[in-house]
């Protein structure tokens, strides 16, 4: 496993190479491991997989490996946890749009924003990454108040909004942008525009009995 992880830290031909020898067929069982050291390396590997092209981010999802790494973010360990957060920001940054509306319908939105109350300020940055570049996905589907929507029903506006006394001058400048860009009218709007809303229709909304 470390092995293979090393490989896919190089270029995205020597990536290639693993992902057509089938490993891929083997992580939703690493990512699920009983051993949580087990389950970090596969996460490690997998977010430098996911760091790659858009083809090889599509492998990852052809592979029903998502709802696995949305597992760890959910009840993994921190340190895989932090890893499982690596694999979905990088997915986040080169995926194309239709693989963010995926990744959200997986589930990930809830527990990427339970994670922003860590007390490591680099993966609270990572996070933060993450949710910013699942919002410029949802603006060019013109979703941008339907995600807000999602984001403030799992308490995300709540814990953004925290992020702004933070200790940490990149974290509370990060928080206070998104807050800014995106939330900043929501309490005006949110009065005549959100009891006319119906989730029909939308890229951006979760699935009611996700994949597990």
């Amino acid at each position: 496993l470390r092995a293979i992880g090393n490989i896919v830290t190089g270029t995205d031909d020597q990536t290639q190479a693993v992902l057509e020898a089938g490993a891929l067929a083997v992580f939703p069982s690493l990512l699920a491991h009983h051993k949580s050291n087990i389950q970090k390396e596969a996460a490690w590997t997998m977010s430098n997989i996911t760091a790659g092209r858009q083809d090889q981010i599509q492998q990852v999802i052809d592979h029903g490996i998502i709802p696995y790494l949305v597992g760890i973010l959910l009840k993994g360990d921190f340190k895989t946890q932090k890893e499982a957060v690596w694999a979905v920001t990088n997915y986040t940054s080169g995926g194309t749009i239709d693989q963010v509306v995926y990744l959200v319908q997986a589930g990930v939105l809830e527990p990427l924003i339970n994670l922003l109350s860590a007390k490591d300020s680099k993966i609270v940055l990572v996070i933060l990454d993450a949710i910013t570049n699942i919002f410029l996905a949802a603006e060019k589907l013109e979703e941008t108040e339907k995600l807000c929507l999602l984001i403030e029903e799992c308490g995300g506006l709540d814990r953004i909004e925290a992020l702004q006394s933070h200790e940490n001058e990149l974290v509370y400048k990060a928080a206070a942008n998104l807050i800014e860009k995106y939330f900043s009218s929501e309490d005006e709007e949110d009065e005549s525009v959100a009891p006319e809303v119906t989730s029909d229709g939308y890229a951006f909304q979760i699935e009611e009995n996700g994949a597990g």
